[in-house]
């Protein structure tokens, strides 16, 4: 969506109502449109250009959308006004960047200080958090739709354990760090999957983030769960659906069958006649509801196959 001000394009203000901006369209339209300009280019983008505003702000949905996006950017040129973790930048960590001085807001204005104030020199030695992180993980179905542990390995700053922190052995720089007084780790993690969660959920893993340095706490760690398909079983909110082939004697007849579940094989009773396309509900066989406390249906749908001897 495009960043022009639709509302200075319009001639409206912010809180304009439809009826004032339909009206501002209106009169603009007639000064801009190409057959009054005779047919110029100039003309013709700036007609182009008031239509497009137009279209925006007309529209509740999309004028809602261009407001939200309009206050985001605003937000994001002043600053944040808290200390760390204040914003969804710092809750997504962007990486091993931004870091600042731990109990120490980040500032308005040029090279980090507010109006009124002289630059702060950075203390090298003051306590720092640590970095935020953000992965994806790729889990099992039957784990997310009925909770479980799964191990996951990743990559954060740690302290140096060589030189202690302290970037230097001796009176040389530390060769394991560089003098950084921190080193990339390799961890390994147990992480439990709540039940039911869905697809895309984000689990916030506290202080399981980068280490903080000079004391300092440290990150957090946010993975994105990402559902690995299943060759059996689809998934529709807590729902659980499954296609069953069957022969055509037992579709005709009916009888038991074995079925594989979630968690279980059960022996459900297939009816006679049924036809090709015709579902079975099995109640409270599907994914879990509410964290794990109720869980949803499993449907069957049935497909007969084969020929009758």
């Amino acid at each position: 969506m495009s960043q022009r001000d639709y509302y200075k394009i319009l001639g409206v203000t912010k809180d304009a109502k439809p009826g004032d901006i339909k009206k501002s369209y209106r009169e603009r339209a007639k000064i801009f449109h190409p057959d009054a300009n005779k047919g110029t280019k100039k003309s013709e983008n700036q007609f182009k250009v008031l239509s497009e505003a137009y279209s925006v702000l007309s529209n509740t949905k999309k004028r809602k959308e261009y407001d939200r996006k309009r206050s985001q950017k605003s937000s994001y040129k002043r600053g944040p006004s808290k200390g760390w973790g204040s914003s969804e930048s710092d809750r997504w960590g962007y990486g091993f960047g931004n870091q600042e001085p731990q109990g120490r807001p980040r500032q308005d204005g040029p090279f980090g200080q507010t109006a009124a104030e002289d630059p702060q020199p950075h203390d090298p030695n003051a306590p720092t958090r640590g970095f935020d992180l953000q992965f994806m993980a790729d889990v099992d179905f039957v784990t997310v739709a009925l909770g479980g542990t799964i191990s996951y390995n990743y990559e954060k700053y740690a302290h140096c354990e060589s030189c202690d922190g302290t970037g230097e052995t001796g009176e040389k720089t530390c060769a394991e760090c560089g003098g950084k007084r921190q080193i990339v780790k390799e961890v390994n993690l147990d992480v439990k999957i709540p039940p039911g969660v869905a697809d895309q959920y984000v689990l916030r893993l506290q202080n399981e983030g980068g280490e903080g340095m000079n004391d300092g706490p440290p990150g957090d760690l946010f993975l994105k769960i990402c559902t690995k398909p299943h060759p059996i079983f689809k998934r529709k909110k807590n729902d659980i659906y499954m296609e069953v082939q069957i022969p055509p004697e037992l579709a005709e007849n009916g009888g038991p069958l074995d079925v594989e579940t979630l968690d279980t094989v059960k022996t459900i009773e297939v009816e006679e006649s049924t036809l090709t396309g015709e579902e079975l509900r099995i109640p409270k066989n599907g994914a879990a509801i509410l964290w794990g406390k109720k869980r949803g249906d499993l449907i069957i749908k049935f497909a007969i196959v084969g020929s009758k001897i």
